[in-house]
Formats: C-alpha cells, sequence, structure tokens
C-alpha cells in the first residue's frame, strides 16, 4: 500500500485508500475485480482502527477522571490493531 491511507485526514479518506489498493493489487495478480470477501478481509483492521479512533476521540471528551483509564485501555487496543496490520498488511 501507498502512503495514501497515513496522509488522508478522515476515515473516509483512509479506507478509500484501502479499497483503492486492494482493487490494484488484485488487477496485478490477476484476481479481478475483487469480491465482497477480498473487501472484507482487507478493510477489516482498518475498520477496527478507525473505530478506536473514534472511541479515543470521544474517551477525550468525557469526564476527566474516567478519561485517563478508558484512553489508556483503547490504546493498548489500538497499538495491538496497528501492530496487526503492521504485521499482516497485504496492500
Amino acid at each position: 500500500m501507498n502512503g495514501r491511507r497515513q496522509d488522508e485526514d478522515t476515515a473516509a479518506g483512509r479506507l478509500a485508500a484501502v479499497a483503492r489498493s486492494l482493487a490494484i493489487k488484485m488487477e496485478r495478480t490477476g484476481k479481478y475485480p475483487p469480491d465482497y470477501a477480498d473487501f472484507r478481509a482487507a478493510l477489516e483492521p482498518y475498520l477496527r482502527r478507525e473505530l478506536l479512533l473514534a472511541r479515543i476521540d470521544e474517551a477525550r471528551k468525557t469526564a476527566a477522571t474516567a478519561l485517563t483509564t478508558r484512553m489508556k485501555e483503547l490504546a493498548v487496543e489500538l497499538f495491538e490493531c496497528d501492530a496487526a496490520i503492521a504485521k499482516a498488511d497485504p496492500l
């Protein structure tokens, strides 16, 4: 995958970059067009990451007492998600 995903400011833009990269990869490998299962498998870790980012943003806007604990929990999940993407990034 190219660096476009990291350069996008919105979740929609980042997911669009993943989808485009999947289509390009499938075309290059001769498995074109990609089917639903291809998109589901490729998008799953990125969707999880976007949901975690949204939850972290939501936690930032809540009460300060609960904020630190919840943000630490979500940060651990985000780290694990990013590690899984880096390890098995098919794009």
